[in-house]
C-alpha cells in the first residue's frame, strides 16, 4: 500500500497548528506525546480541544508551562534533543527542524550558528511544538503504515508587522522568508502573521514534495487551529491522508526462489526463514514433500522483488547448503488495505482492513497478553468484537 500525506498551509502554519492537525489524525495523541515527559523542560501540559475557526471545526493545541527562562541557544536545544531517549527518527527530525531555524537566524543576523540565541523559538512551547509534531507524525505512521510522500501546498503569507524580541519586524518575518526560499507561497489578505518561522521550518523539514494533493482515495483528514479567529479567513492548517489510486488493485512482478532439501535440521530451517524475512523477503515458507527414493524433504519458497532477488538467493543457498535453486517470475495481485485502531484493555490494537475482512495485528495482541495474562485467542475475540462495534457506530 502506498500512502501520501498532504498538508495544506494556504492560510498559514505554526507549530501549534501542526500539532493540532496531527493530533486529530492519531487515535491517542496524549499517549503518543508521553515521551515528551522525558525531556528536561519546565513544568508543562498540552491539551487538545475542538474549536471553531471561521465556522469550521478544528483541533487547537493548548500548551501551558512554567516559564523559567527567556530562551535558549541553538546548541542547547540540539543537545537537549540529541541526548534524549526519544525515538531515533523523532530525534533526527526535530534536530533537522531546529538546525534549519538556526542556519536562517545565523544568516539573518550575521552571527555564527553556535552563537544563535532563540527567544520565541527557544521557549518551552516552541520546543514542545516541534518535538511533539514529529512524535505525532511517526505515531500516525505506526497506525496506518508507511507514509511514502509528505506533500505540502503553497504556504499562505500575510503582511504588516509584528513585535518580537529583536523589535518590530516586517511580515512575513525575515526568518520565515529565509526558510521558505524556493518554496511555493500564496497571499493571505490580512495584516497579521499567518506563518511563523517554527511552522515554516516544520513544513520544510518534513516535506519531500511541494504541490497539489496527490491522486488517490481519501482515508483521513484533519484541521489544526491557530490562536486567532479572524472573520475574513479560517485560521487553520489542513491535512489529508490519501491512498494512491494505483494501489487499489495492482499486479506487480515478483520472483519465487525455490529449493528442495532433505538434509537440513529443523533449527536451521527455522533460522533461515527468519533471516530471509529480515533481509527483505515479502514472504517465505516451507512445504513438506516426498523426494526421490521416497525420502521426506522440504521445499523452501521465497517471494521477493527484483531488488532483493540476488541477496536472498545467496542467503538461501548458503544457509541450507543446497546446490541450486529455481527462479520463477510471477505476478502478484495486491488488493487495497487500510489500517484502523481500537483500544483494548487500555492498549492500542491495529487492524489491517481489506475489501473482504479485517484482522488485528498479532504483535499487538501478544503485547497485551504479556501485560494482562489473557490468552491471545481470547484477546483476538475481544478485539474483533470491539472492531465490529466501532464499525456499526460509524
Amino acid at each position: 500500500m502506498s500512502l501520501s500525506l498532504w498538508i495544506d498551509p494556504s492560510f498559514g502554519a505554526s507549530g501549534d497548528m501542526l500539532l493540532g492537525a496531527f493530533a486529530e489524525m492519531v487515535a491517542d495523541p496524549e499517549q503518543a506525546l508521553s515521551p515528551l515527559r522525558d525531556l528536561a523542560l519546565e513544568d508543562w501540559d498540552i491539551d487538545f480541544k475542538t474549536t471553531l475557526r471561521n465556522g469550521l471545526n478544528a483541533t487547537k493545541a493548548e500548551v501551558t508551562y512554567r516559564q523559567t527562562s527567556t530562551g535558549r541557544k541553538w546548541s542547547e536545544i540540539d543537545a537537549l534533543v540529541k541526548n534524549s531517549i526519544l525515538p531515533t527518527q523523532v530525534i533526527e527530525g526535530s534536530r533537522r527542524t531546529f538546525l534549519l531555524l538556526a542556519e536562517v537566524e545565523a544568516e539573518q543576523h550575521g552571527v555564527a550558528i553556535d552563537n544563535v540565541h532563540f527567544h520565541e523559538v527557544g521557549a518551552v512551547d516552541a520546543i514542545l511544538d516541534v518535538v511533539g509534531t514529529w512524535l505525532l507524525r511517526f505515531a500516525l505512521e505506526d497506525e496506518v503504515g508507511a507514509i511514502d510522500k509528505i506533500a505540502v501546498g503553497a504556504v499562505g503569507l500575510g503582511s504588516g508587522s509584528v513585535k518580537a524580541d529583536h523589535g518590530t519586524l516586517p511580515l512575513p518575518a525575515p526568518a520565515t522568508i529565509g526558510i521558505l526560499k524556493d518554496c511555493p507561497v500564496t497571499n493571505v489578505n490580512t495584516n497579521s502573521e499567518t506563518c511563523t518561522p517554527t511552522g515554516a521550518a516544520l513544513l520544510v523539514s518534513m516535506a519531500n514534495y511541494w504541490g497539489n494533493i496527490p491522486s488517490g482515495y481519501i482515508r483521513k483528514s484533519s484541521r489544526g487551529a491557530g490562536t486567532r479567529n479572524p472573520d475574513d479567513y479560517p485560521n487553520i492548517i489542513s491535512m489529508v491522508l490519501t491512498e494512491n489510486s494505483e494501489t487499489q488493485k495492482s499486479s506487480k512482478t515478483k520472483y519465487l526462489i525455490e529449493t528442495n532439501v532433505d538434509d537440513v535440521t529443523p533449527e536451521i530451517l527455522a533460522t533461515t526463514i527468519e533471516k530471509l524475512l529480515e533481509l527483505g523477503a515479502e514472504d517465505a515458507w516451507i512445504t513438506p514433500i516426498i523426494m526421490k527414493k521416497g525420502r521426506p524433504g522440504q521445499e523452501i519458497k521465497v517471494l521477493c522483488s527484483a531488488d532483493h532477488l540476488q541477496s536472498l538467493q545467496d542467503l538461501l543457498l548458503a544457509s541450507t547448503g543446497s546446490l541450486g535453486c529455481r527462479i520463477i517470475q510471477v505476478d502478484k495481485i495486491e488488493l487495497a488495505r487500510t489500517f484502523e485502531t481500537i483500544t483494548l484493555h487500555g492498549e492500542t490494537v491495529n487492524f489491517k482492513v481489506g475489501p473482504y475482512g479485517a484482522k488485528p495485528e498479532q504483535r499487538d495482541l501478544q503485547r497485551i497478553a504479556e501485560k494482562t495474562n489473557i490468552s491471545v485467542r481470547q484477546l483476538s475475540d475481544e478485539a474483533n468484537l470491539a472492531f465490529n462495534k466501532k464499525q456499526k457506530q460509524n
